[in-house]
């Protein structure tokens, strides 16, 4: 064996594992960084481009497109992005304005998100076309209809009973399969359109 050619190499083999090193540092810093920026903007619709579309007391259903940005995020980056932009969210807001609903809202819109955006940016993950993007905003306004009208019925409106007024069970059935499904499918068709819409004019920024 040549043990001076040997000598030789060995620095060529060092140099590219520490460009590899570097170029996955710099990939971890672009992926945390993209997710910081989308967090930032859905924290800011969460907070302040909310508005109710019902009157009371269905009004408590707020109307927001805090979900683009994670639908975004969970298009480009994949659905564990989509996941921490939407507990971001939520952990932002309950850091620094508390809440007005000892924290069943948030938890509602948490579920009400993850069961949007999670099935709509998994499907993407392995159909990566428009028509993937498409089907998995489908699968996921299909899929927020169903989990969030059973969560709304067995445990938030419940929640809001225990808290509030036992009398808020009365219309338990309307909050949860009639106002409730009719926010929320109004809620993820408008935010599936709009993210269609942004999504191909964003796509280069987001896959810098």
């Amino acid at each position: 064996m040549d043990y001076n050619q040997k000598e030789k190499t060995m620095p060529a083999s060092d140099g590219s594992a520490v460009v590899r090193k570097k170029r996955d540092r710099r990939s971890v810093t672009v992926y945390l960084v993209k997710i910081a920026v989308l967090s930032a903007l859905s924290v800011v619709l969460y907070l302040f481009a909310r508005f109710p579309i019902f009157p009371p007391p269905f009004n408590v259903l707020d109307m927001d497109f805090s979900a683009i940005p994670s639908l975004l995020g969970g298009f480009a980056l994949g659905p564990v992005a989509a996941i921490i932009i939407e507990v971001v969210k939520v952990g932002i807001k309950m850091a620094t304005l508390g809440s007005t609903s000892a924290f069943v809202g948030e938890l509602s819109n948490l579920i009400v998100s993850l069961s949007f955006v999670l099935p709509a940016t998994f499907f993407y993950k392995y159909r990566k076309t428009r028509k993937g993007a498409i089907i998995g905003m489908v699968i996921g306004v299909l899929s927020n209809a169903l989990l969030s009208s059973l969560s709304n019925y067995f445990l938030i409106v419940p929640m809001y009973a225990k808290l509030y007024s036992p009398a808020i069970m009365e219309v338990r059935i309307e909050f949860a399969f009639e106002f409730g499904l009719a926010f929320n499918l109004i809620k993820t068709v408008t935010s599936s359109v709009l993210t269609f819409l942004l999504y191909k004019r964003l796509s280069p920024l987001l896959h810098r």
